[in-house]
């Protein structure tokens, strides 16, 4: 289990900070629940008087007012769910901000990764079947701007006509901060069969492997690198950062994915469950929700690290 900075601090202000706002969460997401309940119980009352009683047409004049505010009741549903995600990780990027690698985090629940820059990185195979991206973060690690958000990505099996997942995770675009020419994409080696038109997409573009420019064997064996002609592989992965990411990822249980394209950076980061998404009919006032997500935002950010201490 890899040690989660921090951690200490997180819980206080956990205490301090987040659970007031998750308690004034709890409170509403209760009192919808209430009214939710009130207004079944009175529909059924109102079906049942039209059965017994055989009220006819006067039932649909007591039952239609109670339908409209279930509707109305639904739609303050989707509204708490809407907002639980803004509140909560607003809260805990502030408390990021104080880090000294990371500047200036900031989310934005309307915005997402752009297709065109998920599909540049040459990662996955362009124009994918589907695309859903969602949760927008951005800011500074180190002298590296980065933009990240979740990202969903399906295409028609080949064997079948249904759709597969070619990728679920976080997805971040970044910048070097200084001058860096060539194209590199590594993909994890226990995904090659399922990514095989990915990786033919890459290399009719002209890419070609490049594993044997990788000095490290752990490297080699854990993951399968590509890069296009001209490339100074060990210039871009150099020994150090291939050994940071060796030891990164042995320490993670989540595959990695990442692309050197001039100065882009694209790392993507796959999980199979939605970061930070509230039970509307359980409690969520938890710690372990929170750390959650925020052991998975600190795991991008020192992944972008590594590549900004070692590049």
């Amino acid at each position: 289990m890899p040690t989660v900075p921090r951690i200490d601090e997180l819980r206080l202000y956990y205490n301090t900070t987040i659970r007031p706002e998750l308690l004034r969460l709890e409170r509403l997401r209760r009192q919808l629940i209430r009214e939710i309940i009130i207004s079944v119980i009175s529909m059924v009352a109102v079906v049942a008087l039209f059965f017994v009683l055989n009220l006819g047409f006067l039932v649909l004049i007591l039952g239609v007012p109670i339908i409209f505010y279930l509707g109305t009741l639904y739609f303050r549903a989707e509204k708490f769910r809407q907002a639980f995600k803004p509140a909560i990780v607003k809260l805990l990027l502030e408390f990021l901000n104080l880090s000294p690698n990371f500047q200036d985090l900031s989310y934005d629940a309307t915005k997402s990764i752009n297709q065109d820059r998920f599909e540049r990185s040459g990662l996955f195979r362009p124009t994918p079947d589907l695309y859903h991206a969602e949760d927008y973060i951005r800011g500074m690690v180190g002298e590296m701007a980065f933009e990240m958000g979740e990202a969903y990505v399906r295409e028609i099996s080949p064997a079948s006509t249904k759709l597969q997942a070619v990728f679920s995770g976080l997805f971040v675009h970044a910048i070097f901060g200084e001058r860096t020419t060539g194209r590199v994409a590594v993909w994890p080696k226990t995904k090659l069969r399922r990514l095989k038109r990915t990786v033919d997409a890459y290399v009719a573009k002209g890419g070609r492997n490049a594993d044997i420019e990788i000095m490290n064997p752990q490297f080699r064996e854990r993951f399968a690198v590509y890069a296009h002609g001209g490339t100074h592989v060990a210039g871009i992965l150099t020994p150090p950062m291939q050994d940071a990411l060796v030891d990164f990822a042995l320490t993670q249980e989540n595959e990695l994915y990442f692309a050197v394209h001039n100065q882009d950076l694209f790392i993507g980061v796959a999980h199979d469950y939605d970061l930070l998404e509230p039970s509307f009919w359980r409690p969520n006032v938890s710690f372990g929700l929170v750390r959650k997500f925020y052991t998975d935002i600190v795991f991008m950010l020192e992944t972008i690290q590594v590549f900004d201490q070692n590049h």
